[in-house]
Order: structure tokens, then sequence, then C-alpha cells
């Protein structure tokens, strides 16, 4: 069965949670710490994992924020379309499941997910946690996105990769031939500026469109 691993944030959803936080609450101390991050201060666990832990809010207010994630139109009948011509779809997610669990349901959809485990209360924000006892846990990136592009590999030489970060998407995506190496926003930059060759995408949909005609 051909897979397709794919990142979450701001590659099958148009926006990215902790982004969300950040732009919709700005908790105090969350900017500064992501900051710290982007300095290469904290590893990414560290800034994603800060980052939600921050936020404050009801159940309605986080809510609306997993609403807000965006998928791109049309996106639950791309996935259904591909899963029924074979593909396995796996996320691989340095971000929390708690929230991708809850997109996913939202959709109807039903993926294999490998992302950092985690829990909501109002007092201590999106409590993320290590996925202790997973076989991609890693000590950095939380998810070693790269190990779960190799397992697949390992069950079919058919194997495409989607995402949007050169940090924690870059490794994995290399790992796939271009013309199923799927990319955007600084992933897609990067690889271009690297000169390794990739398929830049828009909106998700696009991927499932290419797939389905492979």
């Amino acid at each position: 069965m051909p897979i397709l691993v794919t990142d979450f944030d701001g590659t099958f959803t148009r926006r990215d949670f902790f982004d969300l936080i950040l732009e919709r609450f700005d908790p105090p101390g969350a900017q500064a710490l992501w900051d710290r991050f982007l300095a290469g201060e904290l590893t990414t666990f560290e800034g994603i994992s800060g980052v939600l832990g921050a936020l404050r809010t009801d159940q309605a207010g986080v809510d609306a924020l997993v609403a807000a994630m965006d998928p791109p139109p049309g996106a639950p009948e791309a996935a259904r379309r591909l899963q029924s011509a074979g593909w396995e779809i796996v996320v691989a997610s340095a971000g929390c499941g708690w929230y991708i669990e809850r997109v996913l349901a939202g959709l109807g959809l039903s993926f294999t997910i490998f992302a950092n485990p985690g829990w909501f209360a109002p007092e201590r924000g999106v409590v993320m946690e290590r996925a202790v006892g997973s076989p991609y846990i890693h000590p950095a990136l939380g998810i070693d996105k790269a190990a779960v592009v190799r397992d697949a590999l390992e069950r079919d030489s058919i194997v495409a990769f989607a995402g949007d970060s050169w940090l924690t998407d870059g490794p994995p995506a290399l790992l796939v031939p271009a013309e199923r190496r799927f990319a955007t926003g600084q992933l897609a930059k990067r690889l271009a500026a690297e000169g390794s060759a990739c398929r830049p995408f828009a909106a998700w949909t696009e991927i499932a469109g290419v797939l389905l005609d492979w």
C-alpha cells in the first residue's frame, strides 16, 4: 500500500495552532519564548510546548482555535479519494496530537497519527507531553519525522512526503524521490535554494490530485 506521510500544521491545515495562540491571545512571555526558539536557544519541543502551555482560555476558546486552523476546502473529500485509491495517510507532527485528533474528527477523517500526546485544561493551556514509548520519539524535535518516513519506505517502495518547515520537514522530505516530495512555505523556499527539486503546493488538496494520477 503506497503511503503519504504528511506534516499537519501549515501543511494539511493552512494555519499553525501555536501561531494562532500568539496572534489571538498573545499570552505573557509566549512571544519571547518563541523568539528564543527561533534564536536557537530552545529545542523545537520546548518552543512549541511552551507556547501551547502559555494559552489561557476556556473550552470554547480553545475549540475556536482548533476550528481556525483552516484545512483547505475539499480536504476531506481529497483524503477519502486517496484512501479509496489505496493510499495510507500518516500524519507526522512536531505539534500536539490533542488538536490534530480534533481537527480530523471534525472532518470525519481517520489517519494514522504520530505526534506528541497532550491534553487541555483552562489553567494550564494545552499540555504537550513527550511521546514516551513511541519508536519515533526525539529529544529535541519531539517526533522524528525522518524515522517515520524510513519505516514507511520499509513497508512500501512508494512513499510521498509533504511539509512546510525546513527544520523538522527537511530531513524526511529528502528521503523520498523529488516527484513525491511536496513542499510549501519555508521548506519549498529552502529546497529551491539548496537546488533540491520538489513539487510546490499551495493547498494540501493539490497533493491528492497528483498522487491520484500516480
